[in-house]
This record gives C-alpha cells, structure tokens and sequence, in this order.
C-alpha cells in the first residue's frame, strides 16, 4: 500500500496543479471558443481523476498488490 499511496499523492498534485492552472486562466477565456472548450474537458477529466484517487484511498484499494 506504500507505493500505491505515493503514487495517489502524485496524481493529486499534479491534478491540483492543473485545476489551479486552470482557474488561473478561465477569466480570459471566451466561451464558445476552442480553448474554452478544452479548458472546460481538462477541468472534467481533473475532477474525475480526483475522484477516482479519492475512491482509492478511502477503499485502501492497494493497486500494486501482486495476485
């Protein structure tokens, strides 16, 4: 469960890094325009992410577990 847990962390920041990011940006986006659009998908596939390592951590599901 060590590993799995470091990994998790690392995918949080990273995930948090990017939903920061893009709060940063979203006041200069225009809606209805490509970048808008990818901004709002990204912020999607961020939140589920964040989740799916929330569902993982509160389950102590070790991902790394030898079968």
């Amino acid at each position: 469960m060590e590993r799995t847990r470091a990994v998790l962390k690392m995918v949080f920041g990273i995930n948090v890094l990017f939903l920061v990011l893009l709060g940063f940006s979203y006041p200069y986006l225009e809606p209805g325009t490509g970048s808008y659009v990818v901004a709002v998908i990204t912020a999607a596939l961020c939140l589920t992410m964040l989740a799916i390592v929330a569902v993982i951590t509160y389950f102590d599901w070790d991902v790394f577990d030898p079968y």
